[in-house]
C-alpha cells in the first residue's frame, strides 16, 4: 500500500508540512556495524551468568545478540516498513527557537475524523505505534477511516529537533510543542493518547489547553492516594502493587542515573552501541510480559544509535527524581488534575500497575477496561487490544 494514500494533510494547516522518507546514509550504517564488531563484551563473571538473580542482561545475551546486530539485523527493511506510513516534519516556532518536529501517522479523508495523537515514552520511540497504524491500514480506507492519527517522535527523540542548549526543558515545555503540532495541522480539537513519558505529556496536555478534549492513558504512576481504602482494589491489582513495589525497590537506579547525572549517562551511552544495546535491551527483556521479537528491539535501539537520541532523550526524568519538593509522581502532582474524559486502560505486567480506584482520583474518568495480559510496552505487547481500547474511548468521550 502506497504511503501516500494516507498522507493528503487536512486543509488549515500552516505551515503545511514537509512529506519526506527516512533514510541513513550508508556509511553511517556501515560506521555503526564496524563499531559493534569491534566493541567488547565484558569477561565472564557470577553477576553476568545469572539472569534469574535480577543483575541485568546477561553476557550470552550481549554476545548473541551483537553477532545478529551485525550479521544478520536489516536496518533498510526496518526503513522500508517505516517508509509505508506517511512521514512529515513540521516546523514549529516556540519564542523563537524553530523546531523541526517529526511525526508519522495516516490522515482521513472524512470531514468528521477525530484528531489522536499518539505519545511514546522512553526507551521508545514512534516506531511503537507502527503496528497500530499497520491495523488500521488494513481495517480502513481514507475515506471511511474515523480519525487522524498522529505519531510524533517528542522533541530530543528520533528526527526531530532536540530541546535548546541555553535553558532547562521540562515535560510542560514539551508538551506545549506538541500543542502547537496539532494546531499547526489545522485541528481546533482533538485527543490524546499516551504511555510512559508519553503519559506525562499528555496528561500536560491536557490539563493546560482547552482544545484537548479528552485523554487516554496506559500508564499512570502515582502513590498511593490518602482517601481510597485497600477494600477498593481487585485482588489481582493488589499483587500488581507488591510487584510495583519491588520494581521500585530494585529497578529504578537507571532512572535516578537520568535523573541526576544525566551529562555523565549520555556520554558514556553516546561512545559505544554496545552500551546502548545493554542499557536499553535490558528494559525491552524485563519489562514485559513476553519476548519481543529482536528485530523489534534492535530497530528501536539502532534508530536511537542513528539519531545520537540517548543524552537529548532522558530529559523528563528530572520531574520524577530530583526536583524536590513534589506531591508524589507525575500524574498526582498538583495542577494536573483533568476534568476532561479520561480513559484508562490497565495492563497487569506494567511496571507501576495502577489500580482503577487510584487513577480515578486524577481526572474525570469515564471509561476503563482491565486486561489479563501485556506489560509496559502495550503498544508493541498488545496492538489490537490497545487500539480496540483507544476505539472504544473514542465512543465514549468525543461528543
Amino acid at each position: 500500500m502506497s504511503a501516500t494514500m494516507f498522507g493528503k494533510i487536512p486543509e488549515g494547516a500552516s505551515p503545511q508540512p514537509e512529506q519526506f522518507k527516512v533514510q541513513f546514509d550508508e556509511e553511517k550504517l556501515n560506521n555503526l556495524k564496524q563499531l559493534i564488531r569491534l566493541s567488547p563484551v565484558a569477561k565472564d563473571c557470577y553477576e553476568n551468568q545469572n539472569r534469574d538473580q535480577g543483575f541485568g542482561v546477561t553476557r550470552q545475551w550481549m554476545l548473541d545478540t551483537k553477532e545478529y546486530w551485525e550479521k544478520q539485523f536489516d536496518w533498510r527493511q526496518v526503513e522500508e516498513n517505516i517508509n509505508s506510513t506517511p512521514q512529515f516534519m513540521q516546523r514549529i516556532n516556540d519564542d523563537g527557537y524553530e523546531f523541526k518536529i517529526h511525526f508519522c501517522g495516516l490522515f482521513s479523508n472524512r470531514a468528521d475524523a477525530v484528531p489522536i495523537m499518539l505519545l511514546h515514552g522512553w526507551p521508545g520511540s514512534f516506531l511503537e505505534f507502527l503496528h497500530i497504524l499497520d491495523l488500521l491500514k488494513k481495517r480502513y480506507t481514507p475515506d471511511d477511516l474515523p480519525y487522524h492519527i498522529i505519531c510524533p517522535s517528542l522533541p530530543g527523540y528520533a528526527l526531530s529537533t532536540q530541546p535548546p542548549l541555553d535553558r532547562n526543558w521540562g515535560i510542560a515545555d514539551t508538551a506545549r510543542i506538541m500543542h502547537k503540532l496539532m494546531l499547526s495541522l489545522g485541528f481546533q480539537s482533538y485527543m490524546v493518547q499516551g504511555g510512559d513519558i508519553g503519559s506525562y505529556v499528555s496528561r500536560s496536555i491536557a490539563a493546560t489547553y482547552s482544545e484537548c478534549k479528552a485523554m487516554h492513558l496506559n500508564f499512570c504512576m502515582m502513590p498511593k492516594p490518602e482517601d481510597v481504602p485497600d477494600t477498593d482494589l481487585e485482588p489481582v491489582e493488589r499483587d500488581a502493587i507488591e510487584r510495583s513495589k519491588f520494581f521500585v525497590e530494585t529497578a529504578t537506579a537507571y532512572g535516578r542515573m537520568h535523573a541526576q547525572r544525566p551529562a555523565t549517562i549520555g556520554h558514556m551511552l553516546s561512545s559505544s552501541p554496545l552500551a546502548l544495546l545493554a542499557w536499553i535491551g535490558e528494559k525491552f527483556l524485563e519489562w514485559t510480559d513476553q519476548d519481543l521479537p529482536l528485530d523489534m528491539v534492535l530497530a528501536d535501539i539502532t534508530l536511537y544509535w542513528l539519531c545520537e537520541s540517548f543524552p537529548t532523550s532522558i530529559y523528563t526524568y528530572r520531574e520524577d527524581f530530583d526536583v524536590p519538593p513534589r506531591k508524589g509522581f507525575y500524574h498526582s502532582q498538583e495542577g494536573l488534575y483533568v476534568d476532561k474524559p479520561i480513559g484508562y486502560s490497565y495492563f497487569p505486567y506494567e511496571l507501576i500497575a495502577i489500580p482503577k480506584a487510584w487513577a480515578a482520583t486524577t481526572g474525570n474518568l469515564v471509561w476503563f477496561k482491565r486486561h489479563d495480559k501485556g506489560g509496559h510496552f502495550a503498544a508493541l505487547e498488545r496492538p489490537q487490544e490497545l487500539l480496540q481500547d483507544i476505539e472504544d474511548f473514542v465512543k465514549v468521550a468525543w461528543k
